[in-house]
């Protein structure tokens, strides 16, 4: 059996089996690139699902900090929301003021 070579010096069963290679090595660095601990595409996919999540977390501490901001403004500058969160939260009165608390009339059970 002869081998007839190429111009370049292989022959086609030589580049066929060079070019099986070349694949196979292109195909192991594609999932090395995919697959690598810690450096790979799912890290990658990883970390940017927790940039995501931060960054939502983030905008709702800013909008909870904003709406603290506006309660302590409040709180400086409004007497009558000040008193009014005195009477519900901490149960204060006025001076000569009382509370009556009426409990409701239980239901009559049918014998």
């Amino acid at each position: 059996m002869t081998v007839q070579r190429s111009r370049k010096g292989l022959s086609s069963r030589e580049r066929r089996t060079l070019r099986r290679v070349v694949l196979f090595f292109l195909a192991l660095g594609c999932l090395w690139l995919l697959l690598s601990p810690g450096h790979g595409l799912l890290r990658y996919r990883s970390l940017e699902h927790r940039m995501r999540a931060l960054t939502e977390e983030n905008r709702d501490l800013e909008r909870r900090n904003a709406e603290l901001r506006r309660e302590i403004e409040r709180l400086r500058s409004d007497d009558r929301y000040l008193e009014e969160l005195a009477r519900k939260k901490y149960g204060l009165l006025r001076e000569n003021e009382s509370v009556y608390e009426f409990k409701p009339a239980k239901k009559k059970k049918k014998k």
